[in-house]
């Protein structure tokens, strides 16, 4: 589905689906969906060694100097994601205009493992997918998968003097990417807690509001196994990307017993945000886009995003390469070029995540070159000044707040995932 097409749909006000962050309605899915047996060939394939991978040899620097542009490029990433006016990408446009290569854009990404699953068969037949860059999400296992499978190219580390000048400390050697060796950040959110002020004027600055039986029957946690372990991690005081197994089992028993009390109104998809809205719940483990977007509004302002002292989970899309894409060169020239500030700018103002690129938050204040059209042409459709994204603290992380950003445990084993979804899974199913 491309761009225009989605756009032309034309029912329901764009700037209404990002309120709901709508990509993310599936994206936490089950860990175990990317087929049985998959990860156990993974632990081979790794064990076997580097040289034995598909992908050896490539990505090296005598292989990216062989690379030509192509002037043309074709780009995978979820709908709803990138800055649109009138079935137009404004950034593409300019990047286009700027570099003479021609990008298909296209919004086929609804969750990760249903992704994975289309462009898996061709992967392992050694053949193109059709898509130079894919977006994929740090918090759920495909995205290792593809890593330790060698289906990435190795990015080119002389291409990208933005991301190297201008990347923020959140998404700069992450943990599920040391160096960056494989992605570069698109856009990341944390899932923290919502609350409503009204109700609970003073939730304090713990996770322990989510636990409390004062708010009995009022409490919304997430129905995604992976979110929920991690709340449950959090609340126990634990590191979750050091954790082990006994501390999983621990924070089990925490959520058991935050179930058995009466305090759970509900384990919540995306549907949370309707509850928070309506009344139902007065507090629950939510999406910060979603918050953001309500808190805009006079009638959902009500709606606060809480930041806990032990952490919030951190996850974030990440931009690759498949193995075998056909215009790689194209693909590295396209992903640097989001890491420009002012490019940042344009796509920030539509899209209300964390921010990858600090200084954009400038650029959104004080405009300094194609942006300015860009930006002045979007306001209409966003409706908001761009001060009003410039100084969102869900886009532009204080320091506090990205100093309790927390990252996920990264699975090792497919019995580490086992466990993690015997343990929290019944929490929420029984």
């Amino acid at each position: 589905m491309s761009g225009t097409e989605f756009e032309g749909e034309g029912v329901i006000d764009p700037s209404f689906w990002r309120g709901l962050t709508q990509p993310r309605l599936s994206r936490r899915q089950a860990l175990g969906a990317a087929g049985g047996g998959l990860l156990g060939a993974m632990m081979l394939g790794t064990e076997a060694g580097a040289a034995s991978l598909p992908n050896a040899g490539v990505g090296t620097a005598s292989w990216w100097k062989k690379q030509k542009l192509n002037k043309k490029l074709n780009f995978a990433n979820w709908p709803l994601y990138i800055d649109t006016l009138n079935g137009k990408h404004p950034s593409l446009v300019h990047f286009t205009q700027t570099t003479g290569i021609k990008v298909n854009y296209y919004e086929v990404i609804q969750d990760n493992s249903s992704f994975y699953q289309k462009i898996r068969p061709s992967l392992a037949a050694g053949q193109y997918i059709g898509y130079d860059i894919i977006v994929m999400t740090n918090n759920n296992p495909q995205l290792h998968y593809l890593m330790e499978l060698g289906w990435l190219i190795p990015l080119n580390r002389t291409a990208m003097p933005n991301f190297n000048k201008y990347a923020g400390p959140l998404i700069k050697s992450p943990s599920w990417d040391p160096g960056n060796k494989y992605t570069m950040a698109w856009q990341s959110g944390w899932t923290a807690i919502g609350y409503n002020s009204k109700k609970i004027p003073n939730p304090g600055n713990s996770i322990d509001v989510l636990f409390n039986k004062k708010y009995a029957g009022r409490v919304g946690m997430l129905s995604d196994a992976f979110e929920l372990g991690h709340a449950g991690l959090l609340a126990i005081g634990v590191e979750p990307v050091k954790s082990t197994e006994s501390d999983w089992v621990k924070a089990a028993a925490k959520l058991k017993k935050q179930k058995s009390d009466g305090i759970v109104a509900g384990y919540y998809d995306q549907s949370y945000i309707q509850h928070l809205k309506n009344g139902d719940i007065w507090v629950s483990q939510c999406y910060s886009g979603d918050i953001f977007q309500a808190d805009l509004t006079t009638k959902y302002s009500s709606l606060k995003l809480l930041l806990p002292h032990e952490g919030a989970m951190l996850w974030t899309d990440n931009m690759c390469m498949p193995l075998y894409a056909q215009n790689p060169k194209d693909a590295m020239t396209a992903m640097d070029y989001f890491y420009s500030p002012i490019t940042q700018s344009v796509v920030e103002y539509y899209n209300d995540y964390i921010c990858p690129v600090p200084s954009a938050k400038q650029q959104l204040l004080h405009p300094t070159g194609w942006n300015i059209a860009a930006l002045k042409a979007l306001k209409p459709e966003i409706g908001l000044p761009y001060s009003v994204t410039a100084n969102a603290q869900t886009v532009f992380p204080s320091a506090a707040q990205i100093a309790a950003s927390k990252s996920y445990y990264q699975f090792k084993t497919q019995d580490e995932i086992n466990t993690w979804n015997n343990l929290f899974l019944p929490i929420i199913n029984g």
